[in-house]
């Protein structure tokens, strides 16, 4: 989840947004252009595009033909000087990449981790590094493998038990002074498909199958975290006695023989998603899933459900790129939402 609970009005987040990406398919456009081109009233645009220029998201330009009167002021979205460090966090490497908030790469790379490395103390090595290599980094976004409680808290993360419990977004902004959101992975992933084209009408959950399970799931562009931010950590939908419940479903997948089994296993948790959420798409990931498996999965779906009910079927084929790209819009969303004081890096 975020890191803390910064919720704009809807409405103020949808304006700001229709501008944003009234700017950025433009180019470049006058306040009048922008009304036109959004349907919001003239008021309204003059308002949102002064609070945008005072925080330093768009740049007044050159002035446009006149049709009588003074000459009205171009805008353009000011990217160039709005970056970001997203940090994608692995059991064994940190992958990072800096980026404008409009997703043009800097730079990209990967710090490895030994075994006696403290993920923590690389988390703030790398992004303090980050941050001197480039003051233009306003906002950092990490992903983890784990579900995030308030303040960016960690918890159920298995797969890196030294960061139970850590407050990962408070410690990273005492020591940067910016805005840090932490985000769970797959949640990242299925926010990243649907900007990638995967899901349908913005609607889509993600699968992961591989050392680690996961789901994340996305209903009219919203990431559904549920109430305790638990939604989507499908390993505790089963049990196996003397198995700790988080570890249960890895551990029945560890222990299946052969494909078959595996899909059983995979259906069960499937068919749960189908009947409960019942999305149009199903994405999935991870390194047990193939297309063969997607075919054995859906022939087993049919057997169960009526076949009107059964979503599609899609197999992630670039599950770093969704996961890369699901950060970036958690950042471009803030800023479109007008979460954060720019210049000064504090929130509001």
């Amino acid at each position: 989840m975020a890191r803390r609970n910064t919720e704009i009005h809807p409405l103020k987040r949808l304006n700001a947004s229709l501008i944003m990406n009234a700017l950025s398919e433009m180019k470049t456009a006058t306040r009048k252009q922008l009304a036109e081109r959004t349907g919001l009233s003239q008021p309204t645009v003059n308002a949102f595009v002064q609070e945008l220029e005072q925080k330093g998201v768009v740049r007044p330009g050159s002035f446009a033909v006149s049709v009588g009167g003074r000459r009205p002021k171009c805008y353009t979205l000011q990217t160039d000087h709005l970056r970001t460090a997203v940090i994608r966090v692995f059991p064994r490497e940190l992958a990072y990449a800096v980026l404008t908030v409009d997703g043009k790469v800097i730079q990209r790379n990967t710090w490895p981790l030994t075994a006696a490395d403290s993920h923590l103390e690389k988390l703030q090595t790398l992004s303090q590094t980050l941050k001197k290599q480039d003051d233009d980094i306003r906002i950092i976004s990490v992903g983890v493998p784990s579900a995030v409680g308030p303040g960016g808290a960690l918890y159920s993360i298995s797969q890196i038990p030294s960061m139970e419990g850590v407050a990962l977004s408070y410690i990273l902004e005492e020591k940067l002074g910016i805005p840090v959101y932490v985000e769970n992975d797959m949640n990242s992933v299925a926010l990243g498909s649907i900007a990638s084209g995967i899901g349908h009408d913005s609607d889509i959950a993600f699968v992961h199958i591989g050392q680690g399970v996961g789901a994340g799931i996305v209903m009219g562009g919203r990431i559904v975290r549920g109430f305790s931010n638990f939604a989507g950590e499908i390993a505790h939908l089963t049990n196996v006695p003397g198995v700790e419940q988080c570890k249960a479903l890895e551990y029945l997948l560890g222990q299946a023989e052969g494909l078959p089994q595996k899909v059983q296993l995979i259906a069960d948790i499937v068919i749960n998603i189908i009947c409960l959420l019942n999305p149009p798409v199903i994405a999935f990931g991870g390194e047990f899933t193939t297309e063969e498996m997607l075919r054995h999965l859906r022939h087993v779906c049919e057997k169960h459900l009526p076949i009107w009910t059964i979503p599609s079927f899609h197999l992630m084929t670039d599950e770093s790129a969704a996961y890369e790209k699901g950060l970036l819009i958690l950042v471009q969303d803030a800023l479109s939402g007008m979460s954060f004081e720019w210049a000064g890096g504090s929130a509001v």
